[in-house]
């Protein structure tokens, strides 16, 4: 999981920067449209090289961090990624 956590870091640094925003602000103020929810999950998608089977609205939790960590961790196993 440190992995993950590591993943999710470097991705909402990345999206924060194009917000410019700090880059250890709430996932709620980095993430603030669908757009950037699909950005975050093929960014997800291209660093763990895996497909994530997400349905009509997209899954994370943006309450904090440790809420989208469990989030992106919970698509991971629906998606048969993760065990």
């Amino acid at each position: 999981m440190e992995d993950l956590k590591k993943v999710v870091d470097d991705l909402l640094e990345q999206l924060a920067q194009a917000r410019d925003v700090p880059a250890d602000a709430e996932p709620s103020q980095i993430i603030i449209s669908s757009l950037d929810q699909m950005r975050f999950l093929v960014g997800l998608e291209e660093r763990l090289d895996a497909m994530l089977d997400v349905g009509d609205v997209l899954p994370f939790d943006l309450s904090d961090r440790e809420a989208l960590l469990k989030s992106v961790h919970e698509l991971l196993v629906e998606s048969g990624v993760t065990p």
